[in-house]
């Protein structure tokens, strides 16, 4: 006579089967798309339909003050370890006729909006608003990778400073570049409302040697690009994949091409970094099953590394704290006292409670993962592997081995051959306006790099 299972061990099996279903289904998936992963399909969501024309600032001074030509490019994801072993001629020449640094420290959490509006506007996220790329706000309701300027607060990005002060910009793909009541906040403006619109590396670096090829009275004097570089492959590739190697080849593809414009014109500079690094990653945090198994009515919104946590009821904060300390995989960061390197504040943008990763585990929320393996959300497991969909990450505290990015730059009135130890994300805009001859906006931040500064600049 056969033996009869327990209800307990049909159970067992029956979510043990569940489980490997998902796991198929996610390789299947991964195989039919090619490895996108779902966040970057939703990536810059649309939020400005159609920008508004550019409108001087009142007051501004006719005539530019601006005593040279500055560009900036930021590469998506350009940590100082792609570049290891790889023939990068433009990035070599940049490092011995300049300054560089392979530890370009982001913000936290080392994610792309929160490090590309630090570096835009010379504010820590406390004071530029974009705490992540995901968050809520009791008053706007809730950000998902927007670009709109309407979304920071308090702080003014660079091609805004410049604007203001006469100088002529160009923002191509750049943070607050437009926004949603006042249109576009600089005289050459490329906008994509869409992840899937940006231009190639190649492209981007044309549009910017377009600008420059402009006669002297029409060129902008400052123009800050961003570029996808080589974030996207290294997430759904791995550090070490050809994709990566690629990418990075056209990185500095594209560097050269700019490189060889400014030399035409002369009395230029040229800043070269990233909105973070990268390091690879294992596990992927169930933190919605977490909250789910132990009785926290929350909402959690999660991108990379951390989760904001906003708690339906804040008194239950004690109960919730209490439930997830013991757990080893994450950290949890209190606003109201948060450590020294976090800069985030404790407005309602940050929630009641940040979880944050510890490598090589990562995040996400139910929203941003593959529709056929969002049920684990509610049944579990605590972690997933995630190695058959992603690769590497970041997000992580800025001290943490990886998550830094490389930093060069080059040209009229920078240094040459000087390796900087540190360079700070919020020190770059001041940076900028030093070499421009401007005061930076208003507040600021950050400090100008005093070492990458020629001896004979003001």
């Amino acid at each position: 006579m056969a033996r009869q299972r327990s209800p307990l061990r049909r159970l067992t099996r029956i979510i043990e089967l569940l489980v490997l279903a998902a796991v198929l289904l996610t390789a299947v998936g991964i195989w039919w798309t090619g490895g996108e992963y779902p966040a970057e399909t939703t990536r810059h969501t649309k939020a400005v339909t159609a920008p508004g024309p550019f409108q001087p600032p009142a007051g501004a001074p006719p005539q530019s003050p601006a005593r040279r030509t500055v560009v900036m490019m930021v590469f998506d994801g350009l940590a100082p370890a792609m570049l290891e072993g790889q023939a990068t001629p433009a990035l070599d020449r940049l490092r011995r006729e300049g300054a560089w640094s392979n530890n370009m420290v982001p913000p936290f959490p080392s994610i792309s909006l929160t490090g590309g509006f630090t570096i835009s506007t010379g504010c820590w996220p406390e004071h530029h608003g974009i705490v992540t790329n995901r968050f809520f706000d009791p008053q706007r309701g809730f950000y998902d990778h927007s670009r709109d300027a309407d979304w920071a607060s308090g702080c003014e990005h660079l091609h805004q400073v410049a604007e203001r002060q006469g100088v002529p910009s160009a923002a191509l793909g750049w943070y607050g570049a437009v926004s949603a009541t006042r249109g576009k906040l600089a005289r050459d403006v490329a906008y994509e409302a869409t992840w899937k619109e940006y231009p190639t590396d190649t492209a981007r670096a044309q549009q910017v040697v377009d600008l420059l090829a402009r006669p002297a009275t029409e060129r902008p004097q400052l123009i800050l690009a961003y570029f996808r570089g080589p974030d996207s492959a290294a997430h759904f590739k791995g550090m070490d994949s050809p994709e990566v190697r690629a990418a990075v080849a056209e990185t500095d593809r594209a560097v050269g091409t700019v490189l060889a414009a400014l030399e035409r014109i002369g009395n230029a500079a040229l800043i070269v970094t990233t909105d973070h690094g990268m390091r690879p990653t294992a596990e992927l945090i169930n933190v919605e099953y977490l909250l789910r198994r132990h009785g926290i009515a929350a909402r959690m919104v999660a991108t990379g590394t951390t989760a904001f946590i906003y708690l339906d009821d804040p008194a239950t904060r004690p109960q919730a704290i209490e439930a997830l300390t013991p757990y080893d995989s994450f950290d949890i960061i209190r606003p109201e006292a948060p450590p020294a390197w976090a800069h985030l504040g404790s407005g309602p943008r940050v929630g009641d409670l940040i979880l944050s990763a510890k490598p090589p585990y990562v995040i996400e929320d139910r929203g941003q993962l593959p529709w056929y393996v969002r049920w684990l959300a509610w049944v579990g497991p605590e972690t997933v592997d995630a190695r058959s969909s992603l690769h590497a990450s970041h997000g992580y505290p800025p001290d943490t081995p990886g998550v830094q990015g490389a930093f060069f730059a080059w040209g009229d009135g920078v240094q040459r051959g000087k390796q900087l130890e540190r360079v700070d994300a919020i020190d770059i805009h001041p940076t900028v306006t030093q070499l421009l001859g401007i005061a930076p906006g208003v507040p600021v931040d950050g400090q100008p790099i005093v070492a990458l500064l020629s001896p004979n600049e003001p």
